[in-house]
């Protein structure tokens, strides 16, 4: 049984709402538009998120973007991407679109409004609600009451990876750097991912004003596992039992994880052209390491990545 909306701290949902009503960087604002074009009536968010929310450098970013629709049916010819985005959300695809700053490359994920609250609450792995525990930017919002449902969605994200990651904190008296480099690993080592060990807490550094006003606004909602001792430290409430529960979970999410990533890897060599060629950058820009792609593996990757993605996951490159 699905477990009904919990109350949420009405001031996290309202630093949330401030998160997403920020600025975004002048080069990206074309995308609304090509999205809503895209889309049409069924078109009913745009959930802007990643690092290029505060970087403009075209050239050597993909712009990362959630599309929320209300129904698959209604966005795709074909029947097996509807089926596809079904069984296993999000679709992602891969798109370019003329910007006022030169071309702007796009990873879209395609969900709708259902899925992404089901994901948020009640998915055991961390997909979605690891990835938008992170400060996010709406794009777009068919109206007020998605809108809201969007901000409430994004609170929930925040409190449960603080609900599942702060009991795992190894000090009692922990920052707000410490708390959010311990929450992104964790949620980092259940996938496959290309980007370094330091990754999550230069993320923290980073933006750690959003994430100290992330953390005030959803003590509240953490049942005491938290409680301010100064104005950038927290105690961890001290359960050893807890703890040692709340690892195990982590190290089962990190198995059925790379389950999942692997799935979501076949499947997007369904729906992702040119999916090879933007893996491989990835790779290059997190990690240095180069792939050779061979005219076989752009042809038949489902066919052929496998051998490069077990050398991969050998020397590291995928954790």
């Amino acid at each position: 049984m699905k477990n009904a909306p919990p109350e949420l701290p009405t001031e996290l949902v309202a630093v949330v709402g401030r998160q997403c009503a920020a600025t975004v960087p002048r080069a990206y604002q074309a995308i609304p538009r090509e999205i809503q074009e895209s889309y049409g009536d069924a078109l009913l968010g745009i959930l802007f998120y990643g690092s290029c929310l505060k970087d403009e450098d075209l050239e050597n970013n993909v712009a990362d973007i959630y599309v929320i629709v209300d129904d698959y049916k209604k966005i795709y010819q074909k029947p097996y991407l509807a089926y596809l985005n079904a069984w296993l959300p999000p679709n992602v695809f891969y798109r370019e679109i003329p910007g006022s700053n030169g071309l702007i490359r796009i990873k879209s994920a395609v969900i709708s409004l259902a899925d992404f609250n089901n994901g948020v609450l009640n998915w055991f792995h961390s997909y979605l609600w690891g990835r938008f525990s992170q400060p996010a930017r709406i794009l777009y919002a068919r109206d007020e009451k998605v809108r809201h449902e969007l901000h409430a969605t994004l609170a929930q994200a925040a409190l449960t990876l603080l609900k599942t990651t702060t009991p795992t904190l190894e000090d009692e008296l922990n920052s707000i750097e410490a708390i959010w480099t311990r929450a992104l690993s964790l949620s980092y080592a259940a996938e496959y991912r290309p980007e370094s060990k330091s990754r999550a807490s230069r993320l923290a550094r980073s933006g750690l004003d959003d994430y100290a006003r992330l953390t005030a606004a959803a003590l509240p909602g953490l049942d005491g596992l938290l409680r301010r001792h100064d104005e950038t430290g927290y105690l961890r409430r001290r359960d050893d039992a807890a703890r040692k529960k709340a690892l195990f979970l982590w190290s089962l999410r990190s198995r059925q994880g790379r389950i999942l990533s692997v799935l979501r890897l076949m499947k997007a060599a369904l729906t992702f052209e040119s999916g090879v060629d933007y893996a491989a950058w990835k790779i290059r820009r997190h990690t240095d390491v180069a792939v050779e792609i061979t005219p076989e593996l752009r042809r038949h990757p489902l066919l052929f990545g496998w051998r490069v993605f077990r050398r991969l996951v050998k020397r590291d490159v995928l954790r």
